[in-house]
């Protein structure tokens, strides 16, 4: 099991009208980063509709997205320290790195949900320095009220 501490960052009730990067995170300088899950639902689509979703992976030269917001890590458990990490949230430029590696990409569809709980031995990671993106690489065909989540752990 990896030894850490684990974090969410999320938001509730946002329209999402853009490609943006839902949650991201941006490892400091002493500590990598896992992502243990990621949820997205909506409630204003009743119909099918597909929108491609990923988790990306940004080494070098990290530039974080703008055009939403600065979000801080909640701790899973209160008794935590805060997240070494820096969040952003829905920010529809995207962030840029020296290379992006596509760690997981699907649809999802907007009707049901996405809920994805990584195994342990496949969770994407990465070093200080880097960034975890979970990324709505697709706008949807309207405005879409969207929620979202993205846990992280810490890596020791």
């Amino acid at each position: 099991m990896s030894a850490g501490r684990t974090y969410t960052v999320l938001f509730r009730s946002v329209a999402i009208t853009a490609a943006q990067d839902l949650c991201a995170a941006y490892a400091g300088t002493n500590m990598a980063l896992e992502v243990v899950s990621f949820t997205i639902g909506q409630d204003t689509q009743n119909s099918v509709e597909l929108v491609p979703i990923s988790i990306k992976l940004l080494t070098s030269a990290v530039t974080a997205g703008s055009g939403g917001s600065a979000f801080t890590p909640e701790p899973d458990t209160d008794t935590d320290a805060a997240a070494t990490f820096t969040a952003r949230i829905n920010d529809t430029t995207i962030a840029t790195g020296g290379a992006t590696h596509y760690k997981h990409a699907d649809m999802w569809n907007l009707v049901n949900g996405y809920p994805w709980i990584f195994p342990e031995r496949a969770r994407p990671s990465c070093k200080p320095g880097e960034a975890l993106i979970f990324s709505l690489d697709g706008a949807p065909a309207a405005s879409r009220s969207t929620s979202a989540s993205f846990k992280l752990r810490e890596l020791f």
